[in-house]
C-alpha cells in the first residue's frame, strides 16, 4: 500500500483547498450555525461546478466513479475548513444507497440530480433514545394497500429543510434486522420538522412522522434489505467521517503551532516550553497514525479488501485525535481559546459533535470488538 498521493489527488487536494479558502472562510462557518438550510448556496455551487458532488457516484449517472481515496483526500480538506456543506448525507450516504440497493428508474430519477447538485436527500435513521444498532430503529413502518404508513420520531437529522427526500430507516418486523429504507417527501401531510440546536451549530431536525402515507415505490432495495445496505454504506461514511476529522485536527494543530511560535512569554516563545512543545508533538503523532489509518481503510475498501474493523478504527480514532488536538489548541492559546472569536473555539466545538455523530464511540468500539473476537 502506497500512502502517497497521486498526481490527480495532490491536484484534487489542491484545488478544493483553494475553493474553500475562499468560499468557506471561518466567518462562513459562523453565519450558517444553526441557519435553517444550513449552507450557502455559492459554496454549493463551487462545489458543483468542480464536479464534487459526484466525485464517487457512477460515471453513467453523472458522477466521477472515484474511489473512496478521493473521497477521503477531498473530506480531509472539508474538515480543515469546517465547510457547511450537504455534501455527506447527499452525495455519500444517500446517493450510495440509491447507487448499491436502488432499482434502474429509482438511479435514473434521483443520481444524475444529486450529482448536479439541483437536489439534496438526506438521511433519518436515529430515533430519541435509540441506539445505533438495528434494534434503534423502531419507526414503525405499517403495511397499508399499496404502500406504506409511518408513525414515529427520527432527531439528530442533518439538512432535513433542504431535503426534497429523507431517505427513511423504518421497521417492518420483529427480527433484529427487518428494516427497510423508504424515501419519503418531506412536504408530505403528516411530517414536521423542528430544528435542533447542536454543540457544533448545523443544521440539524427532529423529524415526526403522523400516519405518513409512502407509496411501494419509494422502497430502495428488497424487502427486509435495508439495514445490510445501510451498514455498508456507512462504512464507507465512516471513512468519510474519519478524513474529515483528521481535516481538523491537522488544522487545529497548525494553528495551535503558530501561535506557540509567536507568543512570546518570559523572553521566549511559548513553544519553547516543554509542558507546551510536548503537548504538541502528542497531537502531532496522533494526527499522523489517524491519517495513516483512514488512508489505509480507504485502500481497503478501494480494492475490495474486508475494511468493516478498520473503518470503525479510523472513525473511533480519528474522532478522539479531533478532540485532543482541539483541546490541545485551547490550552496552547490560553483563556482567549475558549472565546467563541477565536476560530480554535469553533474546530473544538466541531470535533466534539463530530466525534458522538454517526456512531459513537461505544458502539464503534463493539464494532471493532466484535470483528477482533469472530
Amino acid at each position: 500500500m502506497d500512502l502517497r498521493l497521486t498526481d490527480e489527488q495532490a491536484m484534487l487536494r489542491d484545488a478544493v483547498r483553494d475553493a474553500l479558502a475562499e468560499k468557506s472562510g471561518p466567518e462562513v462557518v459562523r453565519r450558517m450555525e444553526d441557519d435553517p438550510v444550513g449552507y450557502p448556496p455559492e459554496l454549493w455551487k463551487a462545489f458543483v461546478d468542480m464536479d464534487l458532488v459526484g466525485l464517487a457516484l457512477p460515471e453513467e449517472f453523472g458522477g466521477s466513479g472515484q474511489t473512496l481515496l478521493e473521497v477521503a483526500v477531498l473530506y480531509e480538506e472539508l474538515g480543515r475548513a469546517l465547510a457547511p456543506t450537504p455534501h455527506f448525507v447527499s452525495a455519500v450516504m444517500a446517493g450510495g444507497l440509491l447507487a448499491r440497493a436502488g432499482n434502474d428508474e429509482q438511479k435514473k430519477a434521483w443520481l444524475p440530480a444529486i450529482a448536479r447538485g439541483e437536489t439534496v436527500l438526506t438521511t433519518a435513521w436515529l430515533e430519541p433514545g435509540g441506539s445505533s444498532g438495528p434494534l434503534g430503529v423502531q419507526l414503525s413502518a405499517r403495511v397499508e394497500g399499496n404502500g406504506y404508513r409511518l408513525s414515529g420520531t427520527k432527531t439528530c437529522v442533518p439538512f432535513a429543510r433542504a431535503a426534497k427526500g429523507l431517505l427513511t430507516l423504518v421497521r417492518t418486523g420483529d427480527e433484529e434486522r427487518a428494516v427497510d429504507l423508504l424515501l419519503v417527501d418531506p412536504a408530505s401531510p403528516g411530517v414536521t420538522l423542528i430544528q435542533l440546536l447542536t454543540m457544533g451549530g448545523e443544521a440539524q431536525y427532529e423529524v415526526q412522522l403522523d400516519d405518513v402515507a409512502v407509496p411501494s415505490s419509494a422502497r430502495i432495495g428488497d424487502p427486509g434489505s435495508g439495514w445490510d445496505q445501510w451498514e455498508l454504506v456507512l462504512e464507507a461514511g465512516w471513512v468519510a467521517l474519519a478524513a474529515w476529522d483528521v481535516g481538523c485536527a491537522a488544522r487545529a494543530l497548525e494553528m495551535a503551532t503558530e501561535y506557540a511560535a509567536e507568543r512570546v512569554q518570559f523572553g521566549r516563545p511559548i513553544g519553547s516550553f516543554q509542558a507546551v512543545a510536548h503537548q504538541l508533538s502528542t497531537a502531532a503523532i496522533q494526527v499522523e497514525g489517524a491519517r495513516t489509518l483512514v488512508h489505509e481503510a480507504a485502500w481497503s475498501q478501494s480494492v475490495g479488501l474486508p475494511s468493516r474493523q478498520l473503518a470503525a478504527m479510523a472513525k473511533s480514532f480519528s474522532g478522539a485525535t479531533a478532540r485532543l488536538a482541539t483541546a490541545t489548541g485551547q490550552q496552547v492559546l490560553g483563556g482567549i481559546g475558549f472565546t467563541e472569536d477565536i476560530d480554535m473555539h469553533l474546530y473544538y466545538r466541531r470535533a466534539k459533535q463530530s466525534q458522538v455523530s454517526w456512531c459513537d464511540p461505544r458502539y464503534l468500539e463493539e464494532v471493532i470488538a466484535s470483528s477482533i473476537l469472530d
